[in-house]
């Protein structure tokens, strides 16, 4: 079977550095891109040091020659509009069209948002900032591939009704099969992805079960987040989980 594998880059931390090396490593494995991470704090402690997404966009978008986007962007702290014109801006700078994921932030969202000092809406006004994301990147950038990612039904909907593709972060195998479910029912053309962090240290034959089973539970595409985060464990360990692969059609990934 022949699917695309992104890889997450390390944004939890004070230099850019291991981006540049992150995507590199990326192109000499033949994979499909880089996303970036939208967070406000540190992973373990809000006052770690954390990389801003648009800016590292940015920055990584100049110089990468594989594809390069956001998973996700939270539509919650900026407005539409914004959100248009940094896409835009993103389709001027890469080589190849970006990959924008969009969602709407979850409890770990809102603490970073409160601890900033602002407040995250309620669902309800989230959705609807997401949909106004979408139509207003459409308008702008309409040939941009447009990802929604989170579990919630209303996530899935707005995925199936209004994106190209649809992102599972973590999760049961069981319940991505039948998320995937949902959303092929309402519209069988938007692409199903997966990710999650995947920790070496489980070794190989954990971490190519993990993946191939969320391939038989349909996922037409992989995000990976390889711990640690370094651009050193993606040129050992990428290789060892996909098989002498790229992410180009016809490889074989299992």
């Amino acid at each position: 079977m022949s699917l695309p594998v992104w890889t997450v880059l390390p944004l939890f931390q004070s230099s850019p550095r291991e981006l540049t090396e992150v995507v590199r490593a990326v192109e000499s494995l033949g994979l499909a891109g880089v996303v970036a991470t939208d967070h406000l704090a540190g992973w373990r402690n809000p006052s770690d040091p954390v990389l801003e997404a648009v800016t590292v966009l940015g920055m990584v978008g100049a110089v990468a020659e594989c594809r390069v986007g956001s998973l996700v962007l939270q539509t919650a702290l900026r407005s539409p509009s914004y959100t248009a014109d940094v896409v835009e801006t993103l389709s001027s700078i890469t080589r190849s069209s970006p990959l924008i994921g969009l969602g709407v932030g979850d409890s770990r969202s809102r603490r970073e948002v409160e601890a900033v000092g602002m407040e995250l809406p309620p669902v309800a006004e989230r959705i609807v900032r997401l949909k106004e994301t979408v139509a207003a990147i459409r308008s702008r950038t309409p040939d941009v591939e447009i990802w929604v990612g989170g579990w919630r039904p209303e996530l899935r909907e707005v995925a199936a009704e209004c994106a190209d593709g649809w992102n599972a972060w973590g999760g049961r195998p069981e319940a991505f099969q039948a998320a995937a479910h949902h959303i092929r029912r309402i519209n069988p053309g938007v692409l199903i992805s997966w990710g999650a962090v995947l920790d070496t240290s489980r070794g190989i034959d954990s971490l190519r079960r993990v993946l191939k089973q969320r391939v038989d539970a349909g996922a037409q595409a992989l995000v990976l987040a390889l711990t640690p985060p370094r651009a050193a464990t993606i040129r050992r360990w990428a290789p060892l989980l996909l098989g002498n692969t790229s992410s180009h059609p016809g490889a074989e990934p299992y």
